[in-house]
């Protein structure tokens, strides 16, 4: 049976914490949001090092959007 997709970002980072690695990193830092003819253009801002890690086809960008008010009434638990 498949993993499912947070199943395996869950492992990953978990992995991180155990091995200082860098497997799976987050941005919340929205720069902008555009109204475009194929849907939506959302702009995120990360640090430096993704721009390497993009080019080099070493990392993959997955955009998460989740329900502001369901994550952080959650998160507090």
């Amino acid at each position: 049976m498949a993993k499912r997709l947070f199943q395996v970002l869950d492992e990953m980072n978990l992995d991180d914490d155990k091995n200082g690695t860098r497997l799976v990193s987050l941005s919340n830092s929205l720069i902008s949001i555009d109204k475009v003819k194929a849907g939506t253009k959302v702009a995120m801002g990360a640090d430096d090092q993704v721009l390497t890690e993009l080019a080099n086809n070493e990392c993959i960008a997955l955009l998460v959007i989740v329900n502001r008010e369901e994550y952080f009434k959650r998160i507090k638990v």
